[in-house]
């Protein structure tokens, strides 16, 4: 039988160490033998932040020599527990003369947190040396709401600004070799941030070196791994940074469309981004397709949504699957009715409205069906004595690498019995 709190052990990917304690408490527990399932519990709890304490920097208001004792008492096999205990229970020191703080608390928590963890150990003592009180299955289930409530919140004071510190240093190429994994980092935010202040990190975070409005790779790389292994207040705290700015989330989404769903946007939300936001983009055929294919545009919509992408785009070289998305939405249609039908594809100075959009019409021609509109549209167009020069380069490109869209069109053209102009036909003739 899996329980929830066997859920929760998986979920959060703690130490090895903390994982056999929590395992067999949750093993304990299922035998009956609670107070062994609650001692394990305790200790597995207190591993957690003799973990957190042993992995941060001192609090700046700390004093160097007693943070090294309290580090040498927590890694002493026979005085650990009570150290991290003691630990828990330090309040900032205050000159009552200035009301300035003198040494900084170990943890950033609440008095009431501080006394839920005094109750407890006073509970682990009953379990330990089997006094009078009564141990049940209530105080188990009791112990485990209480670390799943109060984990995130019991934070090394100053973490924060250790943890962006930690952060620079790590993707720093002169302190860190490149590809070093950073998976420990992104864990750490957790039990370094309260959660009220995952907003000020993020402002930190993000904060731009040499770039303005976008994110960096290496920003963009981290917040990818934090979507795949943090916890849901984190990432619920990345979502809200991310669509405070639109560029960064847009940003972002160009690099890793594959993650759109972790937004949860609203229909209106979908609606602006395609019809609005969508053109601030510089992937534009990636983010489309993944809003396509996460079914996070209405039926109803998608040709409207079409016809606006077709509008915004200048080229079309998408990967297989974002092309196979388009093709099985009627991209080819929009396409058709914006651009081969459009008033503009024929007439007074055509060839320059034409420029502007060759990489587009290669790359349709080059990856849809050979088409008879598009076939009798162009032959229009290059019966003009002013005609687009820059598309017959993009069909001498696609010649060139071996693409193969021309024999389809010269069956078209003999079926048909079309005239093709003298210019296209090495192309189609």
């Amino acid at each position: 039988m899996k329980l929830k709190i066997d859920e929760w052990i998986e979920s959060n990917k703690f130490s090895m160490t903390v994982n056999v304690l929590l395992k067999d408490s949750s093993l304990c527990y299922k035998a009956g033998a609670n107070r062994a399932s609650l001692l394990f519990s305790y200790l597995g709890f207190l591993t957690i932040l003799k973990e957190r304490i042993i992995s941060a920097n001192k609090p700046l208001n700390y004093i160097e020599g007693e943070w090294n004792s309290l580090i040498s008492k927590i890694n002493n096999e026979d005085k650990w527990e009570e150290a991290v205990f003691d630990s828990t229970q330090q309040k900032a020191k205050i000159n009552q003369a200035t009301k300035a703080i003198t040494r900084d608390p170990v943890f950033s928590i609440k008095d009431d947190t501080r006394e839920q963890i005094k109750y407890w150990k006073n509970r682990r003592n009953d379990c330990a040396h089997f006094k009078q009180n009564n141990i049940d299955y209530y105080h188990v289930e009791s112990f485990w709401a209480f670390m799943e409530s109060n984990l995130s919140k019991i934070t090394i004071e100053g973490g924060l600004n250790t943890l962006i510190n930690k952060i620079k240093d790590h993707f720093n190429p002169i302190l860190t070799p490149q590809n070093k994994d950073f998976s420990h980092l992104v864990r750490d935010i957790e039990h370094s941030v309260e959660p009220v202040k995952l907003t000020e990190f993020w402002d930190s975070f993000m904060i731009p070196d040499d770039w303005d409005i976008r994110l960096s790779a290496t920003r963009k790389k981290f917040l990818k791994e934090c979507f795949r292994i943090s916890s849901n207040i984190v990432k619920e705290s990345i979502v809200k940074k991310l669509k405070d700015n639109i560029y960064y989330m847009i940003d972002f989404l160009d690099s890793y469309p594959e993650l759109i769903l972790n937004f949860d946007f609203s229909n209106q939300e979908v609606r602006k981004l395609w019809s609005v936001e969508i053109k601030k983009s510089n992937n534009v055929i990636g983010l489309y397709a993944s809003l396509l294919r996460n079914a996070l545009i209405p039926i109803e919509e998608i040709n409207e949504a079409n016809i606006a992408v077709i509008n915004h785009i200048k080229d079309y070289s998408p990967n297989a699957l974002e092309h196979h998305t388009l093709k099985s939405n009627n991209f080819f249609d929009a396409f058709k009715s914006e651009i081969v039908d459009n008033n503009n594809f024929v007439g007074f100075k055509s060839y320059l409205w034409v420029n502007d959009r060759a990489d587009l019409i290669s790359g349709i021609i080059k990856y849809y069906p050979a088409d008879k509109e598009i076939l009798v549209r162009l032959s229009e167009h290059y019966e003009q004595g002013n005609n687009s020069e820059w598309l017959l380069k993009r069909f001498d490109y696609l010649i060139d690498n071996g693409d193969q869209f021309t024999d389809a069109y010269k069956a078209i053209k003999q079926s048909e019995n079309i005239t093709i102009p003298t210019n296209l036909e090495k192309y189609f003739a």
